[in-house]
């Protein structure tokens, strides 16, 4: 062999070096979960049932009323959800045949027997440009905006359109992409309908997958890809891509636009910083929304895998809802009823003054019996319940302390 083949089989070596002690093991083991040990539900300390409901499938997010003592949840079957799900790049147009999705209403303290009482929201005052009523709703949050009165902000995936002289005519979602916004809906408690405010359409909600309220009247919306569609779309998840937005009643723009792969699940602590999960890395940022609207990163929390949907319950505590098999969750979109997608479930607490972190894994189910691709996990301090969907889950979760 030459000296020059000699020296480029070194650089290609050290390269290759390299890539795999900074990109490839990180991708490997904690993006991927190869060789890794999951442990069985039985470990755990909780009692886990399955609310099997058809208008319990593929719930993406759910937020819980404290006060009013229901649980809501954003859910579609999954039918819709494996045609439509743009942030997993699932654009087929014909599902605009189906239902779309709907919030559904558990009522936590009226039990008969195992169940819960269900009931669903019927959206009025809204349509999307196709002139069509289909919501495709999929990250949420709630406020409680009076004494009996909520307020939903919602992450919407619409069909494209284009306006004609004769109206609009739909696009082909696999060249454009979704046409994303974020949608507000009030609701009275205990009723069954919510009433359409406002839609958020901007730029900067590109790609949007989940939001955080500000507390001023704005949203810091997660935009999970650098495009709606192409190859810039394709290589995010191998050199970065995404960002998080500001947005309130007069204007959207990029509050920060680096250091993201896969930017999801965001939520405003206690604290009053912002948590952000990555469903391609296996950090959750803490972020700082500055005076001049911007974000800056002021610590990382590691799980050793990827995160979904966070929330966070009255203590303050944080939960996140973790990937332990990603691969397995992609072959969920594919086969959902079939596929057993292992899921871990984690408690995040801030211990302190400074920014430190008491992680730990409260569930897991390493045969996926139960806790199958999920996507959200919710806790309920009074009843130290469990609730836990998931956006191609065949039901809803509920996780009893034992």
């Amino acid at each position: 062999m030459s000296g020059s083949s000699l020296r480029w089989l070194s650089i290609g070596t050290i390269f290759l070096a390299i890539s795999y002690q900074y990109y490839l093991k990180d991708f490997l083991f904690s993006s991927l979960g190869l060789f890794r040990t999951l442990q069985p539900l039985s470990a755990f300390p909780y009692t886990c049932r399955p609310l099997r409901h058809e208008s319990l499938e593929g719930c993406e997010d759910i937020w819980l009323d404290e006060g009013g003592r229901e649980l809501y949840a954003t859910c579609a079957s999954l039918e819709f959800r494996t045609q439509w799900s743009p942030t997993m790049d699932k654009l087929n147009i014909s599902s605009r045949g189906l239902a779309g999705s709907h919030v559904s209403v558990l009522e936590l303290d009226s039990v008969v027997g195992d169940e819960f009482k269900l009931r669903l929201l019927e959206p009025k005052g809204y349509a999307e440009p196709a002139g069509d009523t289909i919501l495709a709703v999929f990250g949420f949050k709630g406020e409680v905006v009076g004494a009996s009165k909520l307020r939903f902000w919602m992450v919407n995936h619409r069909y494209p359109v284009e306006a004609t002289r004769d109206g609009v005519t739909l696009l082909d979602p696999s060249r454009v992409g979704a046409d994303s916004t974020v949608e507000v809906f009030e609701v009275d408690r205990g009723r069954s309908e919510m009433v359409h405010v406002k839609t958020f359409s901007s730029g900067a909600i590109e790609t949007p997958n989940n939001l955080a309220l500000t507390g001023d009247g704005g949203f810091l919306v997660t935009n999970d890809h650098s495009a709606k569609v192409g190859l810039r779309r394709h290589l995010d998840p191998f050199i970065g891509g995404g960002s998080v937005s500001y947005c309130n009643a007069s204007s959207c723009h990029p509050a920060s636009s680096s250091g993201w792969n896969y930017a999801n699940g965001i939520v405003r602590g206690h604290d009053g910083l912002y948590y952000v999960a990555s469903s391609f890395r296996d950090k959750i940022r803490v972020m700082q929304l500055q005076d001049d609207l911007s974000m800056s990163e002021l610590h990382v929390i590691k799980l050793g895998m990827p995160v979904d949907n966070l929330s966070i319950d009255r203590n303050g505590d944080i939960f996140a809802a973790g990937f332990p098999k990603l691969l397995k969750v992609l072959d969920a979109f594919k086969k959902p009823y079939e596929t057993r997608s292992p899921s871990t479930i984690w408690r995040i607490r801030r211990v302190g003054l400074g920014l430190d972190y008491e992680v730990v894994k409260i569930l897991e189910d390493r045969e996926a019996k139960i806790l199958r691709g999920l996507t959200i996990a919710v806790h309920d301090v009074k009843t130290g319940r469990l609730f836990l969907g998931g956006v191609v889950a065949p039901w809803i979760t509920v996780c009893e302390p034992r």
